[in-house]
């Protein structure tokens, strides 16, 4: 016959281990330098992000095709293009080298609109992930683009 050991009554309810906020990869003096250049620029954000419609892999090239309008009336827009770093939530980094920007400067006539491709090209050693950059304009208007390419495993 099986022998049962009596024990006194533990209750049910375990306590929740509390959740460890991500840490941060990025060095302080560069989220200090990005604060400070965006409280001091004349840059304003569009709504974004803007998101590549396919994942890519590495190897393989993603565009973002961005439309730029001058409204009817208004001033002639000029702007000119320039890449940021794509950088993932674990820090890793697909550089600027590996954007391109077609057409690099545009001329808007009023009433007009221009479509802009971006295009990231993923290195073959690339980390699979989320990477968010910036495209910034300069000339008639100073903005700031937030694009988002996603790289999955090959």
């Amino acid at each position: 016959m099986p022998y049962f050991e009596r024990k006194p009554f533990v209750s049910a309810l375990r306590t929740a281990t509390k959740a460890v906020p991500e840490q941060d990869t990025l060095p302080i003096s560069q989220i200090a330098r990005g604060i400070l250049n965006a409280e001091n620029s004349t840059t304003q954000q569009l709504d974004g992000p803007f998101h590549c419609r396919k994942p890519c892999r590495p190897g393989e090239t993603g565009t973002i095709l961005l439309s730029f309008a001058a409204p009817a009336g208004a001033d002639v827009v000029d702007l000119q293009f320039e890449p940021g770093d794509m950088i993932s939530r674990d820090g890793n980094v697909l550089p600027t080298d590996k954007m391109s920007i077609q057409p690099s400067a545009v001329r808007i006539p009023p009433g007009q609109a221009v479509d802009v491709a971006v295009s990231l090209t993923i290195h073959d050693l690339a980390e699979p992930g989320q990477y968010q950059g910036r495209v910034y304009t300069k000339g008639s208007e100073n903005t700031a683009i937030v694009v988002t390419f996603e790289v999955v495993a090959d």
